[in-house]
């Protein structure tokens, strides 16, 4: 059974999701680490370093995996826009146009939750 090309799978929706989604949870890790570096000089700083990298190394790893996924599934992102409501996505699906609007508070939660999935797995 084929997939109608015009139809997107929520599969292909969770794929562009994270796709969009983990840029900006690195960018996230990236600005609390700078932050935390006033406290370099305190015992834990190390570990929690070390921590946030493996979290960072592991979104890295998954980010590649899912550019992989996207270019088996004729899947590429066109545009992403960011702005003070959210986040607004265009997409082509096996050749098909698509958008998805994500407000800021859904953003936070999608990333508290991938942020919490990469936490389990390490």
């Amino acid at each position: 059974m084929s997939v109608n090309p015009r139809i997107e799978t929520e599969e292909d929706f969770q794929i562009i999701k994270e796709y969009t989604l983990l840029p900006i949870l690195l960018d996230m890790l990236a600005r609390d680490v700078q932050e935390l570096k006033i406290y370099k000089d305190r015992i834990v700083f190390n570990h929690v370093l070390f921590y946030l990298r493996d979290v960072e190394n592991s979104i890295y790893s998954e980010l590649q995996s899912i550019k992989s996924t996207m270019k088996k599934r004729n899947i590429k992102v066109l545009k992403i826009d960011t702005n003070a409501l959210g986040i607004n996505v265009e997409y082509k699906v096996r050749g098909y146009i698509h958008h998805f609007t994500m407000l800021r508070s859904l953003v936070k939660a999608e990333l508290m939750t991938i942020l919490m999935n990469v936490r389990r797995q390490s």
